[in-house]
């Protein structure tokens, strides 16, 4: 699993989300393994299919070896420091601290790695930490969950434990150092002096090669606030601005604030962060300083015949700008992230790489004295923000804004009104009581490729009031752990001065197909996950979606049963277990089709709808024309994915609930409504309306089923009353929805326990 962009784009890479490259060939359906998941309109990895198909659809994989196919998977790892980082297939990052500690670090990326680094790890990377320890994509790829570490050591000194115990030593060690004035010089815990990654990993990449001539020394001098070079070990990044393939190094070591290092001649960036610390490890300020600077060409000491060197100052002085905030209701920061991007003349990126904060401590930045100008320079700040502990209904803000181009601003305090801010409503549904759940919100400008987040924890059922901000262009999209599961929204946008409201994990929590967020931008790749390109059909379903449309992340699985089926007539094309979707190439006559999908889930996070049973028919035959937008791309006869020529997206219906439930998942004995409207797959044009629906309840486990009144509402929309009998109370209820749509093409969906009914208080 590799991390990269699925366009050719320095820009946005976030939507069409890539898959893994280990594709199945050489069988009639490619089928999608349950472990890695299907991604939001995609196809996921195909896993070994259980046996071979039944008919006499022609042999062929989704996908030729090698081809990029889309990414399904979010990769969680939990750090040698104990931080928990989640990273998604576009490279943003979500991360948790460590057990009773802040999560304080940096971020820097290189090609299509990204590192997240501790605070406290700093002042030892390079030295006596590898910085393969912190490459996350490099982790991922290699599966690992927890870090697995090899130690060197003198003395007969062992390290604690990759994780918590780890960070916490190592905080306690940055504590007791800083207080001797110098960080990071000597071996850990008394004598380790080696701690690497004890797993093969693609992280281990060697020194920078320019293709140019490296023949010009560069000094550079990192001082510290009281004037003098910074004691101990401190990474740096420096990149050559003219074409960052001459020279980039994110981590180039300064010791007792010295580093050199061999460039060619050009223009160049440099950019430092570095904190200080109190006696338990923990920053009480950090700063960001950078330099912009010339390398000749020529220039030789005449006393020795060899090239003078250019001396360079780093001075963390010159870090006098604090970011502050001024927000309508009174908030505390819970983390605060800078972003600093710098591109050269091509606009390649030279230096991508953050700040991360939540202790509170001070962040303080350098101005910028003048706009750069060779290359760009794009700077932003990101903060997350609480209400104080005795609000009466929680609050947040999320504020991403940009400083103007090309410069670091000399004012870094910053105002926003509620006329700015789009305010959002949220209800955080949990059918078992005080669930442990972590929400974070991911925000991007428009040249972001990636984003962000630390996540706040909380219990629920919950309410929340989240206010929502950004400079011209910003989008947001959220994330939610609940137990083991991780959920994601689509990326929307701030509707300054709106209120809306926004539902997580109101069930029912049924498999179903994601949608494009609404105005997402044409040059964000979809891969269309109920289509037909020519005689190759594709059907990938999402395992679990909640009612407004949020969808779940493939790690990890809690599917421990599901079974697939594909059949037309009385023939079954394919059928197997563990799998959630595939493509198989079919015969070019117009022809009925039924997918019908088992699954259960066990997960002790969850009651309700952990069983599903559902069934699409449909009528298809040979695709010729397009009906999906230009920027979709679809599974083809050859087993590739290569744009929408051809691609027509199947007359799929789909359920969306509007189940009258309270954030419990209850519902009271008594009178009970369900709204129900049906629709077709993303990409159908002009779909037959949806003119028929049935609703049955079950509070026998679906021994017996009561067909409850059906309303047509229009446009797709019906009521379904029933009356829940007092015998009812404290029992989980079924439900079972079909819709048909004026063609024949209908859905019959099954939930156990979609929810409870609620216990007589009486």
């Amino acid at each position: 699993m590799r991390y990269r962009p699925i366009r050719q784009t320095t820009v946005r890479r976030r939507a069409g989300i890539r898959g893994a490259r280990a594709l199945a060939t050489g069988c009639a359906l490619a089928a999608i393994g349950l472990a890695a998941g299907p991604a939001p309109g995609a196809l996921a990895a195909p896993a070994p299919m259980e046996r071979p198909a039944t008919s006499a659809a022609a042999v062929r994989g989704t996908a030729a070896p090698g081809t990029a196919a889309p990414d399904a998977t979010a990769h969680a790892v939990t750090l040698v420091t104990g931080e928990r980082v989640t990273l998604h297939a576009d490279g943003s990052v979500v991360v948790a601290p460590r057990p009773g500690a802040e999560a304080d670090y940096v971020t820097r990326r290189l090609d299509n790695d990204v590192f997240v680094i501790p605070m406290t790890a700093l002042p030892y990377l390079g030295r006596t930490l590898d910085p393969a320890l912190f490459n996350v994509s490099a982790l991922a790829e290699a599966g690992v969950t927890t870090t697995p570490v090899r130690i060197e050591a003198t003395g007969g000194v062992t390290a604690p434990p990759s994780g918590p115990a780890f960070g916490a030593a190592l905080a306690k060690q940055v504590g007791a150092e800083a207080a001797e004035g110098s960080v990071g010089g000597g071996p850990l815990f008394g004598g380790v002096t080696s701690v690497t990654p004890a797993v093969a990993t693609s992280g281990e990449r060697a020194a920078p090669r320019p293709v140019a001539r490296a023949d010009h020394t560069v000094k550079v001098t990192v001082l510290g606030t009281d004037g003098k070079p910074l004691p101990g070990t401190t990474s740096l990044a420096l990149a050559n601005v003219d074409d960052a393939a001459r020279y980039q190094e994110p981590s180039l070591q300064a010791v007792d604030g010295e580093a050199r290092t061999e460039v060619p001649a050009g223009h160049y960036t440099a950019m430092v962060s570095a904190g200080t610390f109190d006696s338990a490890g923990e920053p009480t300020g950090v700063r960001m300083a950078t330099a912009e600077f010339t390398v000749p060409d020529g220039g030789t000491d005449s006393r020795t015949d060899a090239a003078t060197a250019t001396d360079v100052v780093l001075d963390l002085r010159k870090a006098t700008e604090r970011i502050t905030f001024s927000t309508p209701r009174p908030a505390e920061e819970h983390q605060l992230i800078l972003h600093y991007l710098r591109q050269d003349t091509r606009g390649a990126v030279a230096v991508n790489g953050g700040v991360g904060v939540s202790s509170g401590a001070p962040v303080y930045v350098q101005p910028s004295g003048r706009p750069v100008t060779t290359g760009d320079l794009r700077f932003n700040v990101y903060t997350h923000r609480k209400a104080p502990a005795d609000a009466a209904t929680p609050y947040s803000y999320d504020l991403k804004l940009a400083n103007p181009a090309g410069t670091i601003a000399k004012n870094q305090h910053y105002t926003v009104t509620g006329r700015q801010l789009t305010t959002v409503r949220t209800d955080y549904h949990s059918d078992t009581p005080g669930r442990a759940q972590e929400v974070a919100r991911l925000m991007y400008l428009p040249y972001e490729s990636s984003g962000e987040a630390l996540s706040e924890p909380f219990k629920a059922p919950a309410r929340r009031i989240e206010y929502v901000g950004g400079s011209a262009g910003a989008s947001y999209q959220d994330w939610l752990k609940a137990g083991e599961r991780r959920f994601v929204s689509q990326e929307q946008t701030p509707r300054p001065g709106r209120t809306t409201s926004a539902d997580w994990l109101r069930g029912p929590l049924v498999p179903g197909f994601t949608e494009p967020a609404g105005g997402a931008a044409a040059d964000e790749t979809w891969y269309c996950a109920a289509c037909r390109k020519g005689d190759a059909l594709t059907f990938s379903l999402t395992t679990v979606l909640d009612s407004a449309g949020h969808h779940v992340l493939a790690l990890p699985s809690d599917i421990t049963s599901s079974h697939f089926a594909v059949v037309s007539g009385d023939t079954t094309l394919y059928e197997g277990d563990g799998v959630s979707g595939g493509a198989l190439t079919v015969p070019p006559d117009k022809a009925p089709y039924t997918v019908v999908y088992d699954q259960t889930r066990t997960n002790d996070d969850f009651r309700q709808s952990l069983t599903t049973h559902t069934e699409w028919t449909f009528a298809s035959g040979h695709s010729g024309g397009r009906t999906v937008p230009d920027n979709w791309t679809c599974v083809s006869e050859a087993g590739e994915y290569d744009g929408p020529a051809q691609c027509s997206a199947l007359p799929v219906v789909v359920p969306r609930y509007q189940l009258d439930t309270a954030p419990d998942g209850t519902s009271p004995a008594g009178d009970a409504h369900l709204v129900v409207g049906f629709g077709h797959v993303p990409g159908a044009v002009a779909p037959p309306a949806v003119t028929e629906a049935a609703v049955e309840v079950s509070f026998d486990g679906g021994e017996r089923w009561t067909e409850a009144s059906v309303t047509a509402l229009g446009e797709g929309r019906f009521r379904a009353d029933w009356t829940t009998p007092d015998a009812a109370a404290g029992r989980d209820a079924s439900l079972r929805v079909t819709g048909t749509d004026a063609d024949g093409n209908a859905v019959t969906q099954t939930v156990k326990a979609a929810f409870t009914v609620a216990a007589d208080r009486g």
